[in-house]
C-alpha cells in the first residue's frame, strides 16, 4: 500500500514540475524562433505572454498550412540583379528606388504564395530576424509620399528590402552562397557611393 503511495506522490510531482517546465520551453522555443518579434508581439498584447504566444503559436499553424512555391534559379537570379538596378538607381533617386524594392519584394512574395492580408506575420515564422527592418522601411517608404525623408533613412530602408527579398529568393533559389556574396559585394557598392541628393 505505502508503494502506491509513494508512486502516487511521484506521478503528482513530475505532473507538477512538467507544469512549470513545459510552458518556459515553449516560452524559450517561440523567442528563439521569433527573436525580436516575441518582444513586440508581447508589447502589442500589452504584457500579456500567454496571448501573445498564442498569437505566434497560430501564425506557425499558418506557415505550416500554406502552399508556398520556390523561386526557380533562374528566377531567384533576376530579382538580384533587379535589386542590383534598383541600387544603382539609388544615387539619382532614392525615394523612387526604394518605392521600386518594395514593389519588388511584394510581387515575389506573391509569386511565392505569401497571403497578402496577413504577409508580415507569416513573414515572421521564417524570417523573424528581417521583419523588423521591412516593417520600418514600409514606414519610411509612406512618410516618403508626403515629406521629404533623409537620404540615409532612405538608405537603410533599401538595404532592409533588400535584404529581406535576397532572403526570400535564395530561399526558393539555388547557388545561395553567391547571392549572398553579391550582396554583400552590393552592400558595400551601396554605403561608399553617396547620392547626389541629401534629400528627395
Amino acid at each position: 500500500m505505502s508503494i502506491w503511495i509513494v508512486l502516487a506522490v511521484v506521478v503528482l510531482a513530475v505532473a507538477a514540475a512538467l507544469a512549470v517546465l513545459l510552458p518556459r520551453l515553449n516560452t524559450r522555443r517561440l523567442q528563439q524562433r521569433f527573436g525580436p518579434e516575441y518582444d513586440r508581439t508581447v508589447w502589442a498584447h500589452g504584457g500579456r505572454t500567454r496571448e501573445a504566444e498564442q498569437e505566434l503559436a497560430g501564425r506557425l499553424r499558418q506557415a505550416r498550412q500554406l502552399a508556398l512555391t520556390r523561386l526557380p534559379q533562374r528566377r531567384a537570379e533576376e530579382v538580384g540583379s533587379r535589386l542590383t538596378a534598383l541600387q544603382e538607381l539609388f544615387v539619382d533617386d532614392p525615394a523612387r528606388s526604394l518605392e521600386e524594392a518594395v514593389a519588388l519584394l511584394d510581387g515575389t512574395l506573391e509569386e511565392i504564395g505569401f497571403p497578402a492580408g496577413d504577409r508580415l506575420a507569416v513573414l515572421s515564422v521564417d524570417h523573424a530576424a528581417l521583419v523588423p527592418g521591412y516593417r520600418s522601411a514600409r514606414q519610411v517608404l509612406e512618410r516618403s509620399r508626403s515629406e521629404r525623408v533623409g537620404t540615409e533613412e532612405l538608405r537603410t530602408a533599401l538595404l532592409a528590402v533588400r535584404d529581406l527579398c535576397l532572403e526570400v529568393a535564395r530561399c526558393g533559389g539555388d547557388d545561395g552562397q553567391k547571392r549572398s556574396a553579391r550582396a554583400a559585394k552590393s552592400t558595400g557598392a551601396l554605403h561608399h557611393s553617396g547620392p547626389r541628393h541629401a534629400t528627395r
